[in-house]
């Protein structure tokens, strides 16, 4: 037991308690084949010295924190890395933090794989400062409830500078997720996504958030917003208390930023900064595709290659790129111009790169009018965010026709809609399911295409592969697809069978 800063006596904490509470940003962690390395009870916290000895005491049950600067100074002065963690070991202690400036250390690695050798529970927390690390353990075996509310509100403090700094949802997202090591949402009134971020240094964190994006499952704590709205925390393991805690202290920051965003207004104060657009608008205009996406994320530096890729679309006087790697969305602020006034064309270029679907805002003039673009983009991608079956993965889509996209997106709700939409297409709907999609897919992409060499090109046949298998749909359903009447009949019931084909 530790005694209490108000004279009572606190729970022992484990390593875990430990880890998930001060420093859940921390890579490493018990070694495999111990599962029970991360309960192991702290007694107190010791600070390696750069000097023999290393440690004033070091008893069982103590974390030894080991700043990287120390434990170069004493292998520089001819001192194993892999004998002070031997050291560890036979005092019983109960694991290792190193703590060091965030670039590649040999020496920590070293230290670190003989951690695992030998079954220490070791990790590394980089960049970070090893006497404020001490300070917060302290604080956690002393009082972990009053050391979990200073956590908090340091957080929300850093929250506090980055939206004052005229910052984004998405960006507040990003300081929350990089502070808890974890995956986090913040979802609209609706439950929509309105921002997401992985951190890249956390392994798994991509495919939660495309898994996420995809079902809206994998949230393990959802903390209601005042107004409206919920910041979610994301993965399989269960909430922690640090996560409970933080993620309510901050419900109220984070409604006013989802408010100002909402309605287009600057995220607290300066929003809508200038050094966020293009030089060479107004008018601009807002792209946004998604980053991640589940089973399709790929890695942290095929992200990076791509974003290279598109920042080279045009110059950064009309094109800005926004966010990181480790943003669920990719956004593009395109300044306009005269031969491309909507944003389509690179639009298209950014589309048949990422070969996902592109959104595109209207033209804005303000720059104040930055948020309610990116708002009005993802609502549009949102919309179609899942591409029917036989679509073009790369297409574009426009925020000026979301209410058509939302309308054909409840075309389910329809009254024994699929019931007619079946007998409709009933001659095409016999024979192996292959067969079924392949017609399904062509009808969609005549009916939908404007011409027929667009039509072959989305299907990726030969034009002349594409009219030998028009003729056989006419002939099987006793159709032309050219009469109007049939047309949009026709759109209207393949949509609703692909779509009941899918679930």
């Amino acid at each position: 037991m530790v005694v209490a800063g108000s004279g009572t006596l606190a729970a022992m904490a484990t390593l875990e308690d430990l880890r998930s509470a001060v420093f859940p940003m921390a890579a490493g962690g018990p070694a495999p084949g111990a599962p029970a390395g991360a309960r192991r009870d702290i007694v107190w916290v010791r600070v390696l010295k750069a000097r023999v000895p290393a440690f004033d005491a070091l008893d069982p049950g103590d974390l030894a924190i080991l700043p990287e600067t120390a434990l170069r100074t004493l292998v520089a002065g001819g001192v194993e890395p892999g004998s002070i963690i031997d050291a560890l070991a036979r005092s019983r202690a109960a694991g290792a933090l190193l703590v060091g400036e965030g670039v590649a250390d040999d020496v920590a690695d070293a230290a670190l794989k003989r951690a695992l050798e030998i079954g220490l529970p070791a990790w590394r927390l980089a960049p970070a400062d090893a006497l404020q690390v001490e300070r917060s353990v302290i604080g956690y075996l002393v009082n972990a409830r009053a050391e979990l509310e200073r956590r908090a509100a340091d957080l929300e403090g850093q929250l506090g500078a980055v939206a004052l700094g005229g910052h984004d949802l998405p960006a507040l997202a990003a300081v929350i997720a990089d502070f808890l090591g974890r995956v986090v949402a913040i979802e609209g009134p609706r439950g929509e996504a309105v921002a997401i971020h992985a951190p890249a240094t956390v392994s798994g964190a991509a495919a939660d958030a495309a898994r996420y994006l995809a079902n809206r499952r994998q949230v393990v704590l959802r903390t209601p917003l005042p107004g409206g709205g919920a910041v979610a925390i994301i993965g399989d393991p269960p909430p922690t208390e640090l996560e409970r805690v933080a993620t309510e202290r901050v419900a109220a920051l984070l409604a006013l930023a989802l408010g100002r965003a909402a309605s287009g207004g600057r995220a607290l104060a300066g929003g809508g900064r200038e050094d966020l657009l293009p030089g060479d608008g107004p008018p601009w205009i807002v792209l946004m595709g998604r980053q991640l996406l589940a089973g399709a994320e790929g890695g942290v530096e095929e992200r990076e290659q791509v974003r290279r890729r598109i920042a080279r679309l045009a110059p950064a006087r009309r094109l800005r790129l926004r966010g990181d790697a480790g943003s669920f969305e990719l956004r593009l602020v395109v300044a306009a111009t005269v031969a491309d006034p909507m944003g389509l064309a690179i639009a298209g270029q950014v589309a048949q790169l990422i070969e996902r679907a592109v959104a595109v805002s209207r033209p804005f003039e303000r720059a104040e009018d930055r948020p309610l673009a990116e708002q009005e983009a993802r609502a549009t991608l949102e919309a179609v965010d899942v591409p029917p079956p036989g679509a073009a993965a790369g297409r574009v889509v426009r925020a000026d026709r979301l209410p058509a996209y939302r309308l054909l997106g409840n075309l389910h709700n329809l009254p024994d809609g699929l019931q007619q939409a079946r007998a409709l297409l009933a001659s095409l709907l016999p024979g192996r399911p292959a067969a079924q999609r392949q017609r399904l897919a062509t009808l969609r992409a005549v009916l939908e295409q404007p011409g027929l060499a667009e039509a072959a090109s989305v299907l990726g046949i030969h034009r002349n592969t594409l009219a030998y298998r028009i003729a056989r749909i006419e002939a099987l359903g006793g159709w032309r697809l050219d009469d109007p009447e049939l047309r949009f009949v026709l759109v209207l019931a393949v949509r609703l069978v692909q779509e009941a084909q899918e679930e």
